[in-house]
């Protein structure tokens, strides 16, 4: 989305609304790949005497990733509040500042920055998601593998001298 703030920088202090769409990149979070639906940004906007534009507003979108407990696909709504104030002329790259050059601002960086902010801690298909222990079963004897590999588990030499003062 990219506001035009070319009238707002020939009346500093007055407020304009503004609405809009936003596509937010997939991103990568703790191995997870963390998809967008289309966010909608919605709020005011004024500009100041040094050319700095502030906007306030909300972000409203939806993530896609998978249950923390099961795998399956999950999402959570994002609906949430934003504060920013951008420089005009600032460095683009700068992380710690939201910049502008001419007289459009984009809202690609913020769009980004409040998603990945709003997301929750995990993911859960539902509520109460039972995991993969009880909506998957998994067979697996554990103590097979130590048997059929004596010598090759990190602690082996341990095991032995173990053993060895069991003798006597």
């Amino acid at each position: 989305m990219t506001l035009n703030v070319s009238d707002a920088l020939h009346h500093p202090g007055q407020d304009y609304a503004f609405q809009g769409e936003q596509t937010i990149a997939p991103v990568d979070i703790g191995g997870d790949t963390v998809s967008f639906d289309t966010a909608l940004l919605k709020g005011r906007f004024f500009t100041a005497d040094d050319g700095s534009v502030t906007v306030d507003g909300r972000l409203t979108t939806v993530a896609h990733a998978h249950c923390a407990n099961c795998l399956e696909p999950a999402m959570a709504e994002i609906d949430t509040p934003f504060h920013e104030t951008f420089q005009r002329n600032g460095d683009p790259s700068d992380d710690e500042i939201f910049a502008y050059e001419g007289y459009r601002v984009e809202f690609d960086k913020l769009a980004m920055s409040y998603a990945v902010l709003a997301l929750p801690i995990r993911f859960l298909c539902k509520e109460d998601c039972p995991g993969l222990g009880e909506t998957h079963p998994v067979d697996v004897d554990f103590s097979l593998c130590q048997k059929e590999l004596p010598g090759q588990h990190p602690f082996a030499a341990l095991q032995q001298l173990l053993t060895k003062d069991e003798e006597v």
